[in-house]
């Protein structure tokens, strides 16, 4: 059956429950090794500090948001100037020189520039506040990792419980049926039974040794899932800590559906996330509006150069020194509607964050009603389970009495005993189930998963 809070950290300090920015990350967090020792028996908060500490996804969302503040910073820098240096060495040749000159002259400039854009369209303050939000866009797309993690994890760990529970079932069901086949192995030898029935209840006893062998894989299967989402080592012999769940976790009372709905959407990673778009948006709007707004460059520099065949390389320097400054000015007449154009497709982009946010809402919506149905499917499940498998168990006992008495055949024995298997394992998938719907449903409300 698949039953489809996080700790503070010395190594993700800023980063507990929420990632935040790129100021508390350091690269060396990105590869550190584990600093958490592995509990003997783990509970789910350990499992999930384990987690937050050293998945995968984790580290690599770390470092998208420490490549996000570089572009945060190169945008920044987009207000510097720049300068530069350059030189030019020359060698000419003349075959047949004027008199008083060399056939050979060599040339050097040397030049320092420099050049500051003063204004063009405020395209750089538009393009720094993008990249600021989408730094808190990969901060927030780490809170969604967690949010995966989280649930993964409580799916995995109620698995492994209820296949631990099923395994305990498989055995009892084992010890009876292996108890009734050594009872009419005796009733045979003493002739009160025949050879038949009781091959027909060797071969219950064989199916239910292969029913506690399935189980036992399953339980395996179970701790395998939770071992991957941990990223635990292939030769680590995971054991959780053991749980009791009472009736009050199984049929507890649902919050509304609507005030789950609405909780979720107000925290939820993702719709933040597309909530943020909506400034890229606008600010790319604005950016491609630049290109009809003029530009203006301001450039200077000074510059030397020297002649062989003149004064010397010192005094040269000194009287070709030259500097200037001067003011660029570009501003846009026709740019065949190049302007236009895009101005026009980044205001259709702005219609993408209207269609994203009526997805993801209407994908909220869905899980969160599924959430519900599968609870109160579960709950009303467990209920008459609970029924079923009190009546089911009387009538085992007295088709056990009888049998004993020789007043039932074993094929009636036999079916009480699949009954009261069916039932047991029916109620134990059901009480998973509503467990797990009513600790998701809890999640997306409060965002805790409270579960040891």
């Amino acid at each position: 059956m698949a039953v489809s809070a996080l700790l503070p950290s010395p190594l993700f300090a800023g980063v507990e429950n929420k990632f935040t920015s790129a100021d508390s990350i350091s690269p060396e967090m990105v590869t550190a090794l584990p600093v958490m020792q592995k509990p003997a028996a783990w509970t789910f908060n350990d499992c999930v500090d384990w987690a937050t500490r050293n998945n995968t996804d984790i580290r690599r969302t770390m470092l998208n948001i420490l490549t996000a503040r570089q572009d945060v910073l190169s945008a920044k820098d987009g207000w510097l100037p720049t300068v530069g240096f350059t030189t030019n060495q020359s060698f000419t040749n003349y075959p047949h020189p004027e008199n008083g000159h060399n056939n050979n002259t060599y040339g050097s400039n040397y030049n320092i520039g420099a050049s500051w854009t003063v204004w063009e369209g405020n395209v750089r303050k538009y393009r720094q506040e993008s990249a600021k939000v989408v730094e808190q866009q990969q901060a927030l797309a780490g809170d969604d990792v967690i949010k995966q993690l989280k649930l993964g994890i409580l799916e995995a760990y109620l698995n492994i419980l209820y296949a631990d529970e099923a395994v305990k079932i498989a055995s009892q069901t084992l010890e009876v049926s292996t108890s009734q086949a050594e009872r009419a192995k005796k009733l045979m030898e003493g002739g009160r039974s025949s050879r038949v029935e009781y091959a027909q209840m060797e071969s219950q006893r064989a199916q239910d040794e292969y029913a506690l062998t399935q189980a036992q894989s399953n339980y395996e299967t179970s701790k395998m899932a939770l071992k991957k989402i941990l990223e635990l080592g292939i030769d680590y012999d995971l054991k959780i800590a053991d749980i009791s769940f009472s009736d009050s976790d199984v049929v507890c009372p649902l919050p509304n559906m609507n005030e789950v709905y609405n909780l979720a959407a107000a925290w939820l990673p993702q719709l933040k996330s597309n909530t943020l778009n909506k400034q890229i948006y606008a600010n790319d709007v604005k950016i491609a509006q630049a290109g009809n707004k003029p530009t203006i460059d301001l450039q200077g520099g000074i510059g030397s150069g020297y002649s062989s065949g003149y004064s010397s390389f010192g005094k040269q320097l000194g009287h070709n020194l030259n500097e200037n400054i001067g003011v660029n000015v570009n501003i846009p007449i026709f740019d065949a509607n190049s302007t236009k154009r895009a101005v026009a497709k980044a205001k259709l982009a702005e219609m993408e964050y209207d269609l994203t946010q009526k997805n993801l809402l209407d994908d909220l919506s869905q899980t969160i009603e599924s959430l519900y149905v599968d609870a109160n499917n579960a709950y009303s499940k467990y209920t008459a389970g609970i029924a079923q498998l009190e009546a089911v168990k009387l009538t085992d006992d007295l088709v056990n009495r009888q049998f004993e008495l020789g007043l039932v055949n074993p094929l009636d024995l036999l079916t009480a005993h699949n009954n009261l298997l069916n039932a047991r394992l029916q109620l134990l998938q059901s009480k998973y189930m509503a467990i797990l719907a009513n600790k998701t449903i809890n999640y997306y409300a409060t965002q805790e998963v409270v579960l040891n």
